[in-house]
């Protein structure tokens, strides 16, 4: 049995306990609430406490694609599922270490992973993954566009290049056969697309978009969609889809459609802020993309400033893609806690986004995302309270113990202040 001790928020939306304790046996959550409130039965337990130590549930990253490689899709050529795998391994351990015990990977080969975790052959956050997305010809994801059709498809890739209904239900279910949790689908282009306009463009049909919608809701999941342009957020709610990703021009009648059919938004600020940085310092960027980028982020921190308003459920993640040139590696990830902030959001606002709400989006919020008797043994302790300063978050330095499924898997309180 372990007790942890220190400032508690628990995440649930109640307010934090300043003397607080969460006991853990085995690998469920006993005890969350005052300290002084402590049962008897944990006085002997391993107590692990810090100076000015507060006490989260484990983090979770709401949008990752854990494998790639860059932002540069020609390089993509030369990915091989070996490779994959083994950035996927050394960025989930980054993630770990910066807090997350669970992650959500919004297209990439690491479903492949999932089994090898079953088997105890890999150590790794809790997985949770769409496979490969799925893209319409010359859509967002259909990335080798210097190749032609015929042999883009046949090059290992992220997506599957799909066309009609029969095509879409196909690879879905391809997906579900290979582990995956939900669907993921590109219903716009994005700032980086080869061939199409990230602010105008609208891809898959309804009917296509319909039957996604279906095959997710047979397997008891939903369908989430790339959606930047306001085209193609509005018919992606029109016809069901669940969870909007990024979400750069939304307005007022897709609001309305959000707040109706119980949708969320995952904004994903940081990738558009370290691109726009790259941009700006980068003289050999092509003058349009510098001008379709900086359009996109403004009219981004326009669109989430709406949704939070009206009241959306908004979650949290980072969207990077492993890029050093473009600083969006994962050992950058949680640079998500300080851009939230940039737009406006309150640290518990924050905290609740980064558990409660992407414990939702994995189908997980009773089992993980805040921390309740009777729930797994996600927890972080934290150096400091990030109720003062959300920005502490940004340091892994400051996430001094993580506790995944009752294990302690990281331990640094022994360099706590």
């Amino acid at each position: 049995m372990k007790v942890l001790k220190g400032r508690l928020i628990d995440c649930t939306g109640a307010a934090p306990i300043e003397a607080g304790a969460v006991a853990i046996d085995k690998n469920k959550i006993c005890y969350a609430g005052e300290a002084a409130g402590l049962p008897a039965e944990y006085s002997k337990a391993e107590v692990l406490e810090i100076r000015d130590g507060t006490i989260l549930p484990g983090l979770i990253e709401g949008h990752v694609h854990m494998s790639w490689g860059g932002a540069n899709s020609i390089h993509w050529i030369d990915y091989t599922p070996q490779l994959e795998m083994a950035r996927a391994l050394r960025d989930l351990q980054f993630l770990r270490s910066e807090g997350y015990t669970a992650v959500r990977d919004m297209g990439s080969g690491c479903v492949f992973l999932k089994e090898c975790v079953r088997e105890g052959l890999l150590d790794l956050p809790r997985l949770f993954a769409a496979g490969r997305i799925l893209t319409q010809i010359g859509g967002h994801g259909d990335a080798y566009q210097k190749l032609t059709l015929e042999a883009s498809e046949k090059v290992y890739g992220p997506a599957f290049i799909v066309t009609g209904v029969d095509e879409v239900r196909r690879a879905i279910r391809t997906n579900f056969r290979n582990g995956a949790d939900f669907v993921k689908i590109m219903t716009t282009g994005g700032v980086f697309s080869q061939g199409d306009k990230a602010c105008e463009t609208c891809h898959f049909s309804r009917e296509e978009i319909r039957a996604a919608v279906e095959e997710a809701e047979n397997q008891g999941t939903y369908v989430s969609s790339h959606a930047q342009a306001n085209k193609g957020i509005r018919t992606a709610l029109e016809n069901g889809v669940c969870c909007i990703e990024h979400g750069f021009y939304l307005d007022e009648y897709c609001i309305e459609l959000m707040l109706k059919n119980d949708c969320y938004l995952v904004p994903t600020l940081s990738i558009m802020h370290t691109s726009k940085v790259f941009n700006e310092s980068n003289p050999h960027v092509l003058p349009e993309l510098k001008e379709k980028t900086l359009r996109s982020y403004e009219a981004h921190y326009r669109s989430l400033d709406l949704a939070h308003k009206a009241g959306v459920k908004i979650g949290m993640g980072c969207d990077f893609v492993n890029d050093p040139a473009l600083g969006c590696t994962y050992d950058r990830a949680n640079m998500e806690f300080e851009r939230m902030e940039a737009a406006g959001f309150a640290p518990m606002e924050i905290l609740q986004a980064a558990t409660k709400t992407n414990a939702e989006l994995l189908l997980m919020a009773d089992r993980i995302g805040t921390l309740e008797a009777g729930k797994l043994a996600d927890v972080i302790l934290v150096q400091g309270n990030p109720l003062n300063d959300i920005r502490l978050m940004c340091d892994a330095d400051n996430i001094k113990l993580v506790i995944q499924d009752g294990r302690i898997v990281k331990d640094i309180t022994a360099q706590a202040d």
